[in-house]
């Protein structure tokens, strides 16, 4: 999620998008399964900021809005924010860990009835959806795709980790989902008289 390495007039903002397969199991020990289980694909567009003037390590403010569907369970939409810790590795290569929170709307993929005054079980709207909380927990790293320009478009990867809650209260409370995504970086110029 972040613009290669910073020289004197690199750029200290980018923005791209990332696609994503998103799978529901646990964190960390789960992330295998983005890779041969299911498919619930996903999109993501973020704007990054570098927070501190450091080149070699760096920290970034992240603002995401993406969202996924899974075929079984919902379609998410997220709207969240992290802080990130890049580390240059070279001109070309950066690595990434980071953390955030924010909000995910979730629309129920099924049908939900619920019990009227009656005693008459009816279908619950899916347009409403329900308000939940999001956390997040990033790993990835970007490669500039111009040897001769760091700064250039950036080819990018992230793991993902998202907890979302509540869920299911007195069942599951809080469901972890995992996601692999690739997507591209683009540096924003800013155009100033020099």
């Amino acid at each position: 999620m972040f613009a290669g390495i910073m020289s004197p007039q690199a750029q200290n903002k980018n923005a791209g998008f990332l696609l994503s397969n998103n799978v529901t199991s646990f964190p960390v020990t789960g992330y295998p399964k983005v890779f041969y289980s299911q498919l619930h694909p996903g999109i993501d567009f973020f704007y990054n900021l570098k927070i501190n003037k450091k080149e070699k390590n760096q920290f970034w403010l992240c603002a995401d809005f993406g969202g996924y569907y899974h075929r079984f369970i919902q379609t998410a939409i997220r709207l969240y924010a992290t802080v990130n810790y890049l580390n240059q590795i070279n001109q070309r290569l950066n690595l990434f860990a980071g953390l955030g929170g924010g909000y995910l709307h979730s629309f129920e993929n099924m049908t939900t009835l619920k019990l009227n005054d009656e005693g008459v079980y009816e279908v619950k709207s899916k347009l409403i959806g329900r308000p939940q909380m999001l956390i997040a927990v990033d790993l990835g790293g970007n490669y500039a795709l111009k040897k001769d320009n760091p700064n250039s478009m950036r080819l990018q990867m992230n793991i993902r980790t998202y907890v979302q809650g509540p869920f299911v209260n007195g069942y599951v409370p809080f469901l972890p989902v995992n996601t692999f995504a690739l997507g591209v970086s683009i540096p924003l110029t800013s155009k100033k008289k020099e």
